[in-house]
């Protein structure tokens, strides 16, 4: 293994060395001075240098007498000179790299409003690079006045149900902000998107095949929102209040400030929410002899506080350094009653009723460092990240459960009363780096990752039914668990024609678990190093249209609760346990495209290998249900996405999307069925009307349904549901006011089926969808002023370089 990290660490310096003697050769020097019509210098101009398909080759700043000087490969290609300030657009001229270039001094008008910016023409809806889908934000009307949730939506390639995020075809997503992953999730990350505009987003890329610079785990995308810039020298900020009404009620109370003045950019968010829902479920199990019908009605008071605080500083033109705090509160009781009827030919036999009272406590904190250095002006730069991660959880759950008979007549000796509680502590250090090499023939980049997971697990049982509790050290366990891996990558992307782009990658990834059972005294140990190509290639068939073709080989590893071995006991009945002998399962995935105008399409397949799911065993003879995960299933999808945004009236803006897909789940655990598979269809409509001329009056009516489905080992039924809402922007658009009214019917309910020793189970879930949102959001803002003074001792700082 020794040997392993020594070679991938020499091979890292040799393959830098090597391609950093094609970099500096044959280099030309573009100069020049941008001064006003007054003839003093403009300072920190954004000189950009682009190809005629505006694709940027690289760029840098005046400086303070107006100067510049950047470096570019000497090239007969036609390229495109921009100099702009403060967004505006104040030069250009068109330029051969041949030779080198001394423009001279360039006289701009720096009053210069945005017209020419006009004649550029408005971006297009749906852009599809080489790697990811853009849905360019800023041009949907469906998504304007609301939150990043709300733009997410509307976004091609997504699915959100039950306010969870996840990439259609994959089983989750992982999301960021400005290429920062966020480490939050469930409610924590919905919470936490409540608090971003959408007006404050630029765009979002749907990364459906995570490039070799990206971690190989799991079977998700990516989904990065890439925000606005602040404007500069300014301070905005905005204030979010919403009340919720389902079965309870719900409220939130949030907001936002950004601060950007010369090189500092600040920017936040803080969330808080308070309230419960009340999911239902109803599981029935049908055994030979007799039928097992349990009623779950629960009660979830939430109580949670979120937020996030970001600072990027401007070291100089070249680096810019930051630093990242993203940290959640969660402390939520879940009120519980299950009800069991059992019944032999359909008569009461006997009833078991568990009250119970769960009260958890969750810690996330994550702290990032990230620094971007420019080495030169053709786009070779270098990143670094170092990031801490911090999860601590506490659970306490207090339950008993008691056994009548039909007329209510307690059964003796069957009380029993419980305190089950838990702990857990996660600790991730990792860190990063990687550089990027634009060369004459390719584009390469390549870096390393290690990252180090310590988790502490602790489970402890206590029998109170004789009042006391009593320390049972046979339902008590310390688990621990530690994974390290180190990974090496390197990519490339050419574009090999005015139409082909192509873009090849491969990671290695070099992975050791440990994970012990102090309770067992068992030690479960297990190493892997794994390749994992990734593959583009697009062709730009039209102005309008780019096809598509991508390929790239996933890893999911269990989760840390998913490997420790000791139970957690819900009831008498009850339980759920982990398997330290989980192996990661495999993906290979690809995928075909085709981007035209407003219109997205797409086939896909993916084949899962070795796959771990949970597997809830019941037999004839005992009626402990337990709950185990285990590698035995194979699974494989083929389907087509067909996305289409009609927005050619001003007042209507039509977002749809169909997916037809056909998937197979074959078993190799006996207990299971061999072979379960499954036709799918699901449509999706999101519609926002226009409803006066300020387009300051906007309706929204969306309808979704998926028809029955296969999620690994289970069978799901079909569901739809319709959502409907009004938004009305006033005081300049500073306030908005939106009423949503989601799953109006009450149809959002599905019921999940497997089949084990051939015995059926079938769960129904209703996550108390139906309800009304009364969201108000103030947006506020003003420039900050800079004294004239403060331009007046150019020549002093210019002594000081």
């Amino acid at each position: 293994m020794c040997n392993i990290a020594y070679f991938m660490k020499k091979f890292s310096f040799f393959t830098l060395f090597v391609l950093a003697s094609f970099l500096f050769s044959q280099e030309i020097t573009i100069k020049g001075k941008v001064r006003d019509e007054q003839q003093l210098p403009i300072v920190y101009a954004e000189v950009l240098l682009k190809t005629e398909k505006d694709s940027l080759l690289s760029y840098t700043f005046s400086n303070d007498d107006g100067t510049f000087n950047f470096s570019v490969k000497k090239s007969d290609e036609l390229l495109v000179l921009n100099i702009e300030h403060f967004g505006q657009k104040l030069f250009t001229q068109n330029i051969s790299p041949i030779k080198d270039i001394d423009l001279g001094t360039i006289t701009v008008n720096n009053t210069l409003q945005l017209e020419t910016l006009v004649a550029e023409g408005k971006k297009k809806l749906i852009q599809r690079k080489v790697d990811r889908l853009v849905f360019n934000v800023e041009n949907s009307v469906s998504a304007l006045g609301g939150d990043a949730l709300d733009a997410l939506r509307v976004t091609p390639g997504l699915r959100i149900q039950n306010e969870q995020i996840s990439i259609i075809g994959k089983s989750g997503v992982s999301v960021m902000i400005d290429d920062k992953l966020v480490q939050l999730s469930g409610d924590d990350l919905v919470s936490f998107l409540r608090t971003i505009n959408s007006d404050n987003i630029k765009s979002i890329e749907v990364i459906t095949t995570p490039p070799a610079k990206y971690d190989a785990q799991g079977n998700s995308g990516i989904v990065n929102i890439k925000l606005k810039q602040p404007k500069k020298d300014n301070i905005s900020g905005n204030l979010k209040t919403s009340y919720t009404q389902a079965t309870h009620p719900l409220g939130s109370l949030g907001g936002g400030l950004n601060y950007q003045k010369d090189k500092l950019t600040v920017t936040s968010n803080v969330n808080y929410s308070n309230g419960s829902i009340a999911p239902y479920q109803e599981y029935t199990i049908n055994y030979p002899n007799y039928t097992w019908f349990e009623k779950n009605e629960k009660r979830i008071f939430l109580n949670s506080l979120s937020g996030r605080v970001a600072l990027d500083y401007k070291v100089s033109p070249k680096t810019t350094m930051g630093i990242q705090y993203l940290g959640a509160l969660s402390k939520p009781i879940y009120k519980v009653t299950n009800t069991s009827h059992i019944t032999k030919n359909n008569v009461l036999d006997s009833l078991i009723i568990t009250p119970s009272r769960l009260e958890s406590q969750r810690k996330t904190h994550s702290l990032n460092f990230n620094s971007t250095t420019k080495v030169d002006t053709i786009g070779t730069q270098y990143a670094i990240d170092i990031d801490y991660f911090k999860f601590k959880s506490n659970l306490d759950n207090n339950f008993s459960t008691n056994t009548y008979f039909a007329d209510n007549t307690p059964v003796a000796n069957r009380y029993i009363s419980a305190n089950n509680l838990s702990a857990q502590d996660i600790d991730i250090y990792t860190a990063k780096f990687d550089y990027e090499m634009p060369l004459k023939w390719i584009n390469l980049s390549f870096g390393t990752k290690v990252s180090f997971i310590n988790n502490s697990s602790q489970v402890s049982y206590f029998d109170k039914t004789k009042g006391n509790p009593i320390f049972d050290s046979s339902k008590s366990n310390v688990f621990n668990y530690k994974e390290n891996t180190q990974a090496l990558y390197v990519s490339g992307s050419k574009k090999l024609s005015e139409k082909w782009d192509l873009k090849l990658g491969l990671r290695l990834e070099n992975t050791q678990t440990k994970g012990y059972s102090e309770t067992l005294n068992q030690t479960n140990k297990n190493n892997y190093l794994k390749l994992f190509p990734t593959f583009y290639i697009t062709y730009q068939a039209t102005e309008n249209s780019t096809w598509g073709l991508n390929y790239s080989r996933r890893i999911n590893r269990p989760s840390y609760g998913d490997l420790n071995p000791f139970r957690f006991y819900s009831s008498k009945y009850n339980y759920s346990e982990g398997n330290p002998f989980l192996q990661p399962f495999y993906m290979d995935n690809v995928d075909f495209s085709l981007t035209y105008k407003n219109y997205f399409g797409s086939l896909y397949a993916n084949y899962l290998t070795n796959g771990f799911d949970q597997v809830t065993f019941v037999s004839s003879d005992n009626p402990i249900q337990k709950v185990i995960p285990y590698n035995f299933y194979k699974q494989l999808n083929v389907g087509t996405i067909q996305y289409y945004s009609f927005n050619k009236w001003y007042w209507l803006e039509s977002n749809n999307v169909a997916i037809i897909y056909y998937s197979q789940t074959t078993s190799d655990l006996a207990n299971t069925l061999p072979k379960i598979d499954q036709w799918t269809m699901s449509f999706n409509s999101n519609n926002s009307f226009v409803l006066n001329n300020e387009k300051t009056l906007r309706a929204e009516l969306n309808f979704t349904y998926q028809s029955p489905s296969v999620a690994g080992s289970y069978n799901l039924s079909s569901y739809y549901y319709f959502d409907a809402g009004i938004k009305y922007s006033l005081l300049d658009k500073k306030l908005q006011i939106g009423l949503t009214a989601t799953d109006i019917f009450r149809t959002n309910e599905q019921t999940f089926t497997q089949v084990v020793n051939g015995i059926k189970q079938q769960n129904y879930d209703y996550r108390d969808a139906q309800k009304i949102r009364l969201s108000l959001v103030w947006d506020f803002g003003k420039s900050i002023k800079v004294a004239q003074r403060e331009q007046s001792n150019e020549d002093e700082k210019g002594r000081a370089n």
